[in-house]
């Protein structure tokens, strides 16, 4: 999972619910930084271009549903800074950044 995949959400929490978003529906990732372990979360219902709902998601709460085809390069340029050491894709389970570093230390257990 990188900057502008399409992912699903699997599970509800109170914080997402009380944006309106709930398990099942399908978003674009839409910040190309992982911050405390999630991602910035666009959803629209694809019927009106101008409703949208947006949240963070953690990332153990989100299914990979499409590649969004962005190159790393595109990934850095969007990154704060450039900075190819910020946490930004989601790898066989692994947070890496753009020099392959990984912040989880067990696959899939996102707070090792």
């Amino acid at each position: 999972m990188k900057y502008l995949d399409k992912v699903k959400l699997v599970n509800n929490r109170k914080e997402y619910n009380e944006n309106n978003v709930y398990a099942g529906e399908i978003g674009t990732i839409f910040e190309a930084e992982i911050r405390d372990n999630s991602f910035f979360v666009i959803f629209d219902n694809h019927s009106d271009s101008k409703w949208y709902k947006d949240c963070i998601i953690k990332i153990e709460d989100l299914q990979f549903v499409e590649d969004g085809n962005v190159k790393d390069e595109e990934i850095l340029e969007a990154l704060p800074k450039q900075n190819p050491k910020w946490w930004c894709k989601v790898e066989d389970g692994h947070i890496i950044n753009l020099l392959g570093e990984k912040k989880n230390k067990i696959p899939y257990d996102y707070k090792s």
